[in-house]
């Protein structure tokens, strides 16, 4: 262990004239200090002629024109601590970079899929894919199923019919939002889950094939998708989600391409048991993407589209809440770790 350093004992301004001592060894520090203010492990100790400047990682400096008297410094060594005290007036400010910062990243020329299992799930996410549209993405959604159980409002059966008239509505929608005309997958609503382990595995082993053959033509720099939740839990949501997580993941890309999932977060629910089920804590939600009214009103007129699944009430009711919400959508980014490890008790 190295020898103290210096001793230093002089009456420091504060705003009232307080004693003070300071001790330095190595890796210790004594101090008495009162009413003094520290920004960041920097402090400065001002005196009335003179700074007197502790450094990290180099020789041990004083900056001094005049020493003090009755300052005494007997430097023995080098300092490998880092000291720099800020005091009073002198109180510096750390601006960090928050969730509400502006980040400079252009939409203009970027590619975004947006894969979902039905016609009118994409409005949970229109009012940013109708903002990156107006800023100059290129918007593509993927509906994956015809939804011809979703009979909704209507007096139709499931069926061709219905399914026509699903495809109409979600490219209303999408011309509402100015995105792309959506890619109409037409795989059966559910998935054929009721056929059982062979019917539904070789379906959705089909479908994967042809997501990953769209991801390739696409050739998109950022896919958004369902998380484990689905949103509202429902099976279709949460079998896309996954099928298009596996078909991001079996491959290294040969681009930077993101994958989010979209959510609720859980503070927005106020249900016990709907945080569990559908809600996503807000810790994991990292991304939160603000739009602007019109944003906001496109996606009102997409939904407005949707005249076979929602009343005229509900339709209002939704409304209301996209204008009364807090105007922000949230997602989660699907990471990799930094570096390769041994262990699963440290996640870079």
């Amino acid at each position: 262990m190295l020898g103290p350093m210096g001793r230093v004992a002089h009456t420091v301004r504060t705003g009232l004239s307080v004693p003070w001592s300071r001790s330095i060894g190595t890796g210790e520090v004594m101090t008495n200090w009162k009413k003094c203010c520290s920004t960041h492990n920097q402090i400065k100790m001002k005196t009335k002629q003179n700074t007197i400047i502790f450094t990290i990682g180099i020789p041990l400096f004083v900056n001094c024109r005049n020493l003090v008297k009755g300052v005494v410094l007997t430097l023995k060594s080098f300092a490998l601590i880092t000291l720099l005290y800020s005091c009073g007036e002198d109180k510096k400010e750390v601006k960090e970079l928050s969730a509400d910062t502006p980040v400079d990243v252009s939409a203009k020329g970027k590619t975004i899929m947006a894969v979902f299992a039905h016609p009118d799930d994409e409005i949970y996410v229109g009012p940013i894919m109708a903002k990156y549209a107006r800023e100059g993405a290129k918007v593509q959604v993927v509906t994956v199923t015809d939804g011809r159980y979703g009979t909704g409002q209507t007096d139709l059966k499931p069926g061709d019919e219905l399914t026509a008239l699903r495809n109409e509505e979600l490219n209303c929608a999408a011309r509402h939002m100015g995105l792309l005309k959506p890619i109409w997958m037409g795989y059966h609503d559910q998935l054929k889950l009721k056929d059982g382990f062979f019917g539904h595995v070789p379906y959705i082993q089909e479908i994967m094939r042809k997501l990953d053959s769209l991801v390739t033509d696409i050739d998109p720099d950022v896919i958004v998708t369902w998380g484990p939740d689905g949103g509202s839990n429902h099976m279709d949501h949460r079998i896309v989600g996954a099928s298009v997580t596996q078909v991001y993941l079996s491959k290294k890309q040969e681009k930077n391409v993101h994958l989010f999932y979209v959510a609720t977060p859980s503070s927005h629910l106020e249900d016990e048991d709907e945080k569990l089920l559908r809600g996503v804590s807000d810790d994991y939600l990292t991304t939160e993407i603000s739009y602007t009214e019109e944003d906001r009103e496109n996606t009102i007129l997409a939904l407005q589209c949707y005249k076979t699944q929602y009343s005229e009430d509900s339709m209002k009711h939704t409304a209301d809440r996209l204008r009364s919400g807090d105007q922000k959508v949230y997602l989660r980014p699907v990471l990799k770790a930094g570096t390769k490890t041994n262990t699963l008790f440290k996640v870079d």
